[in-house]
């Protein structure tokens, strides 16, 4: 049996949080690993809070209790160094637990990818430097994602620093930048590089692609083998494809687009074009002709987004459909599970149709 006592009063210093670990950072607290943890809040989103361990991000809500939980410090280790200066003498201190704090609620973890607050990271085209205080080191700090997803997610956001400022690169300066890295591997007939090696002499073609520039392209265009890279056809041809949907102002014909495509890319440079790679940045408003749609110009509740794409198209194709809406479908669940509540499918041939229920 234990005896029970309560602090008289509560230090003014600090207050006691309860905390559900999940058995990963738990088991990361108790390692000696010299990995930290720490909270993070994005300045631009209100009541967002995570939990950051090098390579994982928690997001952190509060789950209210019925009941109030006293906070308890066990005598014998004391391993918060309280002291009783009214101790009975026939209590031993094993047996003593002193209240030290009380909590109506706890905050609950769960995982999740988190993501790179751009809200004040400023877009470069080429021209002058953004003026900006915030470097890649305080884009990280604002931001509620842990180290390493940062490293993974900033590249291919086309994140870069210039002159030591946080940027992202314009999609027409990344374009032409990467047009031109391009044609010095082809022209050299290099198929993988050192991006000390190339960035001098894509520099050299145009001032303004400077190596940290390079490197940005480098990250997100190619496949990569220690510091050796090789670029990704699938991933070039997917910008260039994309860069010329862009620019149809009025919806063209597939083989009018596919023309304008092949044309886009530097000369002598292939790879493959297939409309399948330009899925989830196309409508269809017209039979057999296509239009470029911005995704984030869609509403971002899925049923509203899917009766808009409805009224742009009253019937489409289902694999066309689908990476418009991927987004809302868990990983545990079937994509026609969610979607049935609101479309309906029909087969005609080889294609299947999905229209409004």
């Amino acid at each position: 049996m234990f005896s029970v006592y309560n602090q008289i009063s509560t230090p003014q210093d600090h207050v006691y949080k309860l905390v559900q670990l999940p058995p990963s950072l738990l088991e990361l607290m108790k390692s000696s690993s010299s990995e930290s943890l720490e909270f993070k809040a994005p300045s631009s989103a209100k009541n967002h809070l995570v939990i950051c361990s090098d390579s994982e991000t928690y997001t952190v809500r509060q789950m209210n209790h019925s009941n109030t939980v006293l906070l308890l410090n066990d005598m014998a280790p004391n391993p918060l160094e309280k002291r009783l200066d009214h101790l009975v003498p026939s209590e031993a201190a094993d047996r003593i637990l002193v209240g030290v704090g009380s909590s109506s609620y706890e905050y609950e973890l769960t995982p999740t990818e988190g993501y790179i607050d751009t809200s004040d990271v400023p877009m470069y085209d080429g021209t002058a430097v953004p003026k900006s205080a915030k470097t890649v080191e305080t884009v990280l700090a604002d931001s509620p994602i842990a180290r390493e997803k940062f490293r993974q997610q900033w590249h291919r956001i086309l994140g870069c620093e210039i002159e030591g400022v946080a940027v992202l690169l314009s999609p027409q300066f990344v374009t032409d930048a990467l047009y031109t890295l391009i044609s010095v591997l082809v022209a050299e007939r290099q198929t993988a590089f050192d991006v000390s090696d190339v960035a001098p002499r894509v520099q050299e073609e145009n001032p303004k692609i400077t190596s940290a520039v390079v490197n940005t392209l480098a990250e997100r265009f190619c496949r990569r083998s220690n510091s050796v890279y090789e670029l990704d056809e699938t991933e070039i041809a997917t910008w260039f494809g994309v860069e010329t949907l862009k620019k149809t102002s009025s919806p063209v014909s597939d083989n009018e687009l596919l023309l304008e495509w092949k044309s886009s890319l530097p000369p002598f440079f292939t790879a493959p074009l297939d409309l399948a790679l330009l899925r989830g940045f196309y409508c269809r408003p017209v039979t057999g002709k296509v239009r470029y749609l911005a995704r984030n110009s869609l509403s971002p509740e899925i049923h509203a987004r899917i009766k808009e794409m409805f009224q742009m198209v009253r019937e489409w194709d289902y694999d066309e459909f689908l990476p418009f809406v991927a987004e809302f479908i868990p990983p545990s669940k079937k994509a026609d599970s969610v979607l049935l509540k609101y479309t309906r499918k029909r087969r005609v041939g080889k294609k299947v149709l999905v229209g409004p229920r």
